[in-house]
């Protein structure tokens, strides 16, 4: 199965997160919201800092990471926006 390469830059720092797979950019999407609305969670303190990034692909049968340049999927400002209505 192919999975999703994602990671969250963190714009004040300039860096990037360790990165983590998901199966699309909407179940990717749901796991950074959960991130941002829980108050436990560093993101949740700084939320326009903050966005999601695509990477790449990685196939759990075969073991092959085909990467690509980082491309924009969302950020957390949005998701808080969109999570309140």
């Amino acid at each position: 199965m192919n999975l999703n390469i994602y990671t969250i830059k963190d714009a004040k720092a300039g860096t990037y997160a360790q990165p983590f797979y998901s199966v699309n950019n909407t179940t990717a999407i749901r796991s950074f919201t959960v991130s941002v609305k829980d108050p436990q969670n560093p993101l949740s303190a700084y939320p326009e800092d903050f966005s999601l990034w695509h990477l790449g692909t990685y196939n759990d049968i075969t073991g092959k990471l085909v990467g690509n340049d980082p491309e924009f999927v969302a950020n957390t400002a949005q998701q808080v926006e969109e999570g309140e209505e």
